[in-house]
């Protein structure tokens, strides 16, 4: 049984859609147990129903109906979007220089390791994840591979690559529809507008993968960052004191920016 979601066209293999109105997006579903031992624990809910049109869903309709599109394709039940017909692209920079872009793969996996391993040191102290560990690049282009995230690598001329910017879903139910973007580029690129370019395209595919709004987390320390998310619409959401410790040891200030795509849309 597939659902579709409002605006969702049928797929074109022409699978039937079953269960779901054309009037009523079933936004709120409240869970229902048979078993009084069971109250309270969603795990162990038997069913659900619509408090808008009072339908009623099995588990695996709720989940359906409450997953995003990344959700739907861990579990097979959506393919994953065809974003990577788009790649590769090459794109001027502001300077003249000319780069390609690529997703993320087993093919460039050296290449970027080698240039997360030639950041400069005060970029390393900021960074959410060890980009130079084999372990997480090898997670990252598996998960790219799965249609679970979406990361694009910049080559310049003999394959170097010299930046990078990734989508992550947020695996929280409550908050699924939030993706978060990440971006890195090489020293002698930064003011160069490629920053900007790999973030516009991770904006553009967000809503393949479910994202109705997209963060940004940076210290307050990095107000270069900020600014350039700022041209891009970003707006800051939150300060969060003493939340984070980079590399040395040091609490840092973090700062969250938004996009809400729904808004940026109108």
């Amino acid at each position: 049984m597939r659902f579709l979601r409002r605006g969702e066209a049928e797929s074109s293999s022409g699978q039937a859609v079953e269960g779901v109105s054309d009037t009523c997006e079933h936004v709120l579903l409240v869970p229902h147990w048979d078993s009084p031992e069971n109250m309270g624990v969603e795990d162990k809910a038997s069913s659900y129903r619509c408090n808008t049109c009072d339908e009623s869903f099995t588990r695996e309709e709720e989940e359906i109906l409450r997953g995003t599109d990344a959700d739907r394709i861990r579990r097979g039940l959506q393919e994953r979007p065809n974003i990577k017909a788009r790649y590769p692209v090459t794109w001027n920079l502001a300077d003249g220089r000319q780069v390609e872009l690529h997703h993320l793969s087993q093919g460039n996996r050296n290449a970027f390791l080698q240039f997360a391993r030639a950041l400069p040191y005060d970029d390393l102290l900021f960074l959410r994840e060890d980009l130079a560990s084999r372990a997480v690049v090898d997670t990252m282009i598996r998960n790219v591979d799965d249609g679970v995230d979406f990361a694009l690598v910049a080559e310049a001329p003999g394959h170097e690559i010299v930046g990078y910017a990734s989508l992550h879903g947020e695996p929280m139910r409550w908050t699924r529809n939030v993706g978060e973007v990440r971006v890195v580029v090489a020293s002698d690129y930064r003011g160069s507008g490629l920053g900007g370019r790999l973030v516009r395209d991770v904006i553009d595919a967000a809503p393949n993968f479910g994202s109705r709004k997209i963060t940004a987390q940076m210290t307050v320390d990095q107000g270069g960052a900020r600014g350039a998310f700022e041209r891009l619409g970003f707006k800051e959401e939150a300060t969060l004191h003493g939340w984070v410790t980079d590399r040395r040891g040091l609490p840092r200030d973090l700062l969250i920016m938004a996009l809400d795509l729904a808004g940026a849309e109108a």
